[in-house]
């Protein structure tokens, strides 16, 4: 029994990588069978694959690791609740052995039946007696636990030589020199172009020829055999998705033999309905990957008119800004209780692969989920998408109103619209005004006020509470959404859209194999056997990016676009500027946002021709609600005033030690620059250390010295505002601009804030050396004292913003997906802000947007 505390005593071991070996995990040494002492560690019996695969991809030894032996006891078996009871014990061993087929090797007793054949059905060498292999036991009492036993870690034979691999001399020339498989990612991309029809010829010549150009085999992989290739696309050929007559058992039958593939998994019941989420091990890596520190974006719904039960879809977004879909569910109904379910399911799988995983924010697109579900399973902010709503109306204005002049108007007051309640300055009337106005425009009126109106009152709700999401990600939602349709919906027969096993296999299959191929890296070595549903290419948001401003001609009532590959042709945007632009290209009169939208909305706010985007006003408007609004909790304003005091000291330590140096500077420097606030009506005596500003009323902006100083006056020690001091002294002598040029130590430096370039779909949330240039682009204008009191009077407010959303000329804009961790705003920051003068200041940092008071 000591043996077994001293066992379950020992910690949890789960690395933060995908994989993971022997090297990377702690090993303690107990009491075993026989006076042995084992080799021992636990581990999350969910990662127990991870561990295989990180001990199959040894460097010094490549190899796989095969199930030599597995007993398991039937969950609803009865047993007694021992303490060295095993739920299941698996013995994985090292595919080179445990037999010797080498000549003279050893053969187990039960195993003597064995005749070796002339040919070797492609694994010639493959047992040659290595003795390499570790057990798995699942222990009744910790059912989540993996305890592995790993005594035998050495890929030698019984007389102690290395038997295959590098080390092994006589494997040189035999395909023993490598792991006895080909690796997983290669086995993907060969199941990945025969499903998209690439033929097996086509592929070994490509395979041939790259290892050709690399001077012969390197690794397994290179000795991919063109029998096992056929092989597979047999198997293809050959499967069926209609597994069963029963479509409800056919599903069964599918997810019973699929069970790496299913995170989630409920069938009918009296109350509950079907639910079925589908997640591939690739798709995981990818949500670990991309959607760490970042966004996860949500596609309900999709072809809810022709499939049985539509799809839901979650999605991430590469380095290109392009979706991925890392995991789909397919239910009759999205209630709240029931995503709870599923969505618990799939943060517990991707918190057991990476413990430190963490969501910045999360996008729907539909106003009916419950946000407060998204909110308790992933903890993060909520962000809303236009994009669906502004499709279905764009297309069926396309559809239904054949003059351009009233297509226009239309798009142009729908849009105004949902701008001004996004800005708090509308409601529901304004679209029963719009009614009222288009009346002539039955057809068009007819489809909104039967479609549209009986729910706005949901989106204006959703508009009004959640911040928005970018245009970039509305874009990539956009372009993923179109791709899905071309890769699922190209069916013959479609009477098996009525099926749901259909729809299970093709995911599984097809589709999972065009999103895999889109990240395949030697894609283009097959480009000219693709199909026109795999031509990928970039969203809408890239391509725009690649027309010259020069190719956009500004007219008063549109702007013109020129094509970049036929340039005799011009294409007209109307309502310039706007998101609800009229564009006479193809993929605009599908209802999507294309690229000359998209440019015309960049060239239009770099000019300052327009305001900026409802993305930039929810942005200022977040950071002035949280900077002026009271603590709710004094334990809050005790950390704030904690805070400020610590950076203060920090501050002082820092450039105590730079007095003797900048002094001579100050004196040479403190007359121009002086003379240089006089040119610009500022206080000669107002130092850079004391203003702590934000931009003015004018741009929405006010001064938060005073408060400063009342956080520090109730605790009875120096003035916040106050200049900094040299060597603790307190700044009599305000620090002019050259004294803070020195840089601080990233000790006492939180993470600074983004660039404020144009809307993007967020990569990692406010990154470690993030760009300042929020901060220096902000327009350092005359100085404004707020009232001493504690927060902004509401009509103060409303006054800043509409004076922001209707006259700034700001041409630059947030990144508001991008959504920081709570925890970094414990942290003290040290931000700078260049003025115009070339002098530096010192101000406090903000949060990001979405995460309101």
């Amino acid at each position: 029994m000591a043996r077994w505390d001293e066992i379950l005593s020992l910690p949890v071991q789960n690395p933060p990588t995908l994989e993971f070996s022997a090297h990377d995990i702690v090993w303690s040494k107990v009491e075993g069978w026989r006076d042995n002492i084992d080799r021992v560690a636990l581990i999350p019996f969910a990662r127990v694959d991870d561990f295989v695969r990180g001990e199959s991809s040894n460097k010094d030894c490549p190899t796989r690791f095969h199930v030599e032996a597995r007993r398991r006891r039937s969950p609803k078996a009865p047993y007694k609740p021992k303490v060295d009871g095993i739920l299941e014990y698996i013995l994985y061993w090292c595919s080179f052995g445990p037999d010797d087929h080498r000549k003279g090797g050893l053969v187990r007793p039960s195993r003597n039946t064995y005749i070796p054949k002339k040919t070797n059905a492609g694994r010639p060498n493959t047992k040659r007696g290595c003795t390499c292999h570790f057990i798995v036991k699942r222990l009744i009492a910790e059912p989540s636990v993996a305890l592995i036993i790993y005594n035998q870690d050495k890929h030698v034979d019984k007389k102690g030589l290395p038997c295959h691999g590098p080390q092994d001399k006589k494997a040189a020339g035999t395909r023993a020199m490598f792991a006895p498989y080909i690796s997983e990612d290669l086995r993907l991309r060969v199941l990945s172009l025969l499903h998209v029809g690439v033929s097996v010829e086509t592929i070994m010549q490509r395979h041939n020829e790259s290892v050709e150009k690399q001077g012969g085999p390197y690794n397994r992989d290179d000795l991919l055999t063109h029998r096992y290739v056929r092989r597979q696309e047999r198997s293809i050929r050959r499967s069926t998705y209609e597994l069963d007559a029963d479509d409800a058992v056919s599903v069964s039958m599918w997810v019973e033999s699929h069970q790496n593939c299913v995170f989630f998994y409920e069938d009918f019941t009296d109350s509950d309905p079907f639910i079925l989420g589908i997640q591939t091990e690739w798709q995981l890596q990818q949500m670990i990957r991309f959607g760490n520190h970042s966004l996860i974006a949500s596609d309900s719904r999709f072809a809810t008119n022709k499939l049985k039960y539509p799809i839901h879809s979650l999605i991430v977004f590469n380095s290109d800004k392009k979706a991925i879909p890392v995991a789909w569910i397919i239910t009759p109904r999205f209630a709240s209780v029931d995503a709870h379910r599923w969505m618990r399911a799939l943060y517990n799988r991707v918190r057991t692969k990476d413990p430190i995983w963490k969501l910045a924010g999360f996008i729907v697109d539909d106003p009916s989920i419950d946000v407060h579900t998204v909110r308790d399973v992933f903890e993060c902010t909520v962000l809303i998408s236009f994009w669906r709503v502004r499709h279905a109306w764009h297309k069926n204005l396309v559809k239904r109103c054949s003059e351009t002049e009233m297509r226009v108007e239309i798009s142009r007051r729908l849009g105004q619209a949902v701008d001004d309640i996004c800005r708090g300055c509308g409601n529901v009337d304004l679209f029963e005004k719009f009614m009222e106005d288009f009346v002539d425009c039955l057809d068009f009126m007819d489809y909104f006020k039967a479609v549209w109106y009986p729910r706005i009152g949901t989106w204006v709700s959703a508009l009004k509470t959640l911040p928005l999401a970018s245009l970039e990600t509305c874009a990539a939602m956009e372009f993923y959404h179109n791709q899905l349709k071309l890769r699922l919906l190209n069916e013959k027969d479609p009477a098996v859209y009525q099926r749901t096993d259909w729809l299970v296999d093709k995911l599984g299959t097809k589709v999972h194999s065009y999103f895999w191929l889109d990240e395949y890296s030697g894609k283009d070595d097959f480009a000219r056997y693709w199909k026109d549903e795999w031509v990928s290419g970039l969203t809408s948001w890239r391509k725009a990016l690649k027309i010259p401003d020069s190719d956009v001609a500004s007219e008063r009532r549109f702007a013109k676009v020129t094509d970049q590959i036929d340039r005799d042709t011009v294409y007209v945007v109307w309502n310039p500027g706007s998101q609800f632009g009229i564009c006479d290209c193809s993929w605009a009169e599908m209802g999507y946002l294309c690229e000359h939208v998209l440019k015309v909305i960049k060239v239009y706010r770099e000019k300052g021709s327009i305001s900026p985007s409802v993305s930039i006003f929810q942005y200022n408007k977040a950071l002035i609600d949280m900077l002026h609004c009271p603590p709710h909790d004094s334990l809050i304003r005790d950390h704030a005033v904690s805070l400020a005091i610590f950076v203060q000291k920090q501050l002082n330590s820092l450039v105590g030690h730079v007095q003797k140096q900048t002094k001579d500077a100050i004196e040479q420097e403190s007359a121009p620059v002086a003379s240089a606030k006089q040119n610009r009506g500022l206080a000669d005596e107002d130092h850079c250390m004391n203003r702590n500003i934000l931009p003015n009323h004018k741009y929405g902006y006010v001064d938060c010295s005073e408060s400063l100083a009342g956080i520090a006056s109730d605790l009875g020690s120096e003035s916040v505002d106050q200049g900094v001091g040299i060597n603790g002294e307190t700044a009599g002598e305000g620090i002019f601009g050259s004294e803070m040029d020195v840089d601080p130590p990233s000790s006492i430096c939180q993470p600074e804030l983004p660039s404020l370039s144009e809307e993007i779909v967020a990569g990692n949330a406010f990154p470690g050396h993030g760009d300042s240039a929020f901060i220096n682009k902000v327009p350092n204008m005359d100085g404004y004292s707020l009232p001493k009191d504690d927060a902004l009077r509401d009509n103060e407010c409303e006054e800043i913003f509409n004076i922001n959303c209707h006259e700034s000329a700001m041409a630059v804009e947030p990144q508001p997906d991008e959504v920081p961790q709570t925890e970094q705003f414990s942290k003290p920051c040290t931000v700078t802000n260049q003025d115009h003068l070339g002098s530096k200041c010192i101000e406090p940092s903000v949060p990001s947007p979405s995460l309101c008071c």
